[in-house]
């Protein structure tokens, strides 16, 4: 079944302004910067929401909007290091500041797997959960300091994450290779089929649902997204976990392409907390 619609530009800016100035949710002033100009004047007039409403955005979202505020307080802008270390800071400061970002030893990892990726055309890098942009922006800087640049394609649900991470992309200087596409994982993935075509995946790298984490790797080789040594890496294996991903690499008929491998790493600023990374390399 194909599903198609025709866009408009202009209901598109009205309704990344109407996210912006939200009744229900703050998000600060730099992100509605990003929006051009003549966008205020599309904004029709606020409307009524629930109190409750309210309050359960701001305890979902307080911390993404603080990351924002701080970027912008210490002037993280102009570089992808900047963005980046900014993110870390911020994350590193309390409790109550923790960001659940591949950092530290993790971003060692996710670095060797980008690297590791075929040096082939498009040589997509397929990002699954782009959160605050944090990892999709250090994946293009990461793979451009190498000499090895690539297009990297963020697949996110949350409407408020996706503004975020546009505006981490676009601070970072890293719009031309990083895009952030709303949307479900399992309809957003077909996009990736419609616009880069077959084999385009170099290295597929899932951050967003551990219960997912199956169905969409499913859903790359059933559209034969991923070429000859193609990577894969998906975070949080442990915790929350993802066991339908780790039961079907243990259980895959034999002959297998290649083993799967969970690293034991810690969590981001949290070393007491082991999680899993599983990689696997048998796209052959």
């Amino acid at each position: 079944m194909t599903a198609d619609w025709p866009r408009s530009s202009g209901r598109g800016e009205w309704l990344r302004l109407a996210m912006a100035h939200s009744d229900t949710l703050r998000l600060p002033e730099p992100i509605l910067g990003g929006f051009g100009p003549d966008a205020r004047s599309l904004l029709s007039s606020p409307c009524r929401v629930n109190p409750g409403f309210v309050s359960y955005l701001e305890r979902k979202y307080h911390k993404v909007v603080h990351l924002v505020d701080f970027m912008a307080a210490c002037g993280a802008t102009g570089s992808a290091e900047a963005v980046v270390e900014a993110c870390e800071v911020f994350a590193s400061g309390s409790a109550r500041q923790w960001l659940k970002i591949a950092g530290d030893e993790k971003a060692i990892l996710v670095d060797s797997y980008l690297i590791a990726r075929p040096d082939r055309a498009p040589g997509v890098v397929a990002e699954f959960g782009a959160f605050v942009g944090y990892s999709c922006v250090r994946m293009a800087r990461r793979a451009d300091t190498a000499g090895r640049p690539c297009r990297v394609v963020s697949l996110e649900a949350d409407a408020v994450h996706v503004a975020v991470a546009r505006h981490t992309a676009r601070e970072g200087r890293q719009s031309m290779a990083v895009e952030v596409w709303p949307g479900l994982a399992h309809d957003s993935v077909r996009r990736l089929a419609d616009e880069w075509g077959h084999d385009s995946v170099a290295f597929a790298f899932m951050d967003h649902r551990g219960t997912r984490f199956h169905c969409e790797l499913a859903a790359l080789q059933r559209l034969r997204l991923l070429p000859p040594g193609a990577q894969f890496l998906a975070d949080n294996t442990l915790k929350p976990g993802a066991p339908v991903l780790l039961w079907n690499f243990e259980h895959m008929p034999s002959p297998a392409p290649a083993a799967a491998i969970n690293w034991s790493v810690p969590e981001f600023i949290s070393s007491s907390c082991e999680d899993w990374m599983t990689a696997w390399d048998g796209c052959l």
